[in-house]
Parts: C-alpha cells; structure tokens; sequence
C-alpha cells in the first residue's frame, strides 16, 4: 500500500517533513499580522527551500553537471552526495543561526 513511499527515498521524506515544519512555524508563529504579509512569509520561506531541497531530492543529477552559467564555466562533476550534504546544511541553515543567536 506504501510501497511508493520506500521508493520516494528516507531523505526526501525527511527533508519534506522538516520543510513542512519550517512552513508551518512561519504560518502559525507570526502572531496578528495581515493576511498579505503572512502570505509573504510563506513565499520568501518557501523559496528559501527551494534550493536545499533540490540539493536533497537531485544531488547526484545537479553534481553530474558541467557547462556554462551566468559566471565561471564548471568543467568538472561534482560528487552528488556532496551536493546533498550542502543541501541537507542549507536546510537546517536557519536552526543553527537561531541557536547560535540565542546563546549569544
């Protein structure tokens, strides 16, 4: 019956699960505030994710890229579970800044 889930990949789910969270902070944490101004946060968090969870979810396919972008070309691959690490540290980004805030 979940059989799709085992093939979806534990760090997907993981990643989902903590993006979510992070989503529902913002949605529910942000006190009496607008509507607009709610809806903002939720987009800015949301693309913030954006890039971790591409990092996550296609590391091994983002590492194997070489070619031109807007800056220096990248002539060599990328080993994918370095891109997944750097995505896995984009994402909990935000947890260690607070924590490294709050004990300041």
């Amino acid at each position: 019956m979940f059989s799709w889930l085992t093939n979806f990949g534990a760090s997907r789910v993981f990643s989902l699960v903590i993006a979510a969270a992070y989503l529902s902070f913002v949605l529910f944490a942000s006190g009496n505030v607008s509507t607009q101004r709610r809806i903002g946060s939720i987009l800015l968090v949301a693309g913030y994710l954006l890039i971790p969870l591409l990092c996550i979810w296609f590391g091994d396919e983002m590492g194997d890229y070489t070619g031109t972008l807007p800056g220096p070309a990248i002539n060599k691959a990328t080993p994918g579970c370095l891109v997944k690490v750097a995505g896995w540290v984009l994402l909990f980004l935000p947890v260690i800044l607070l924590l490294i805030m709050a004990n300041r």
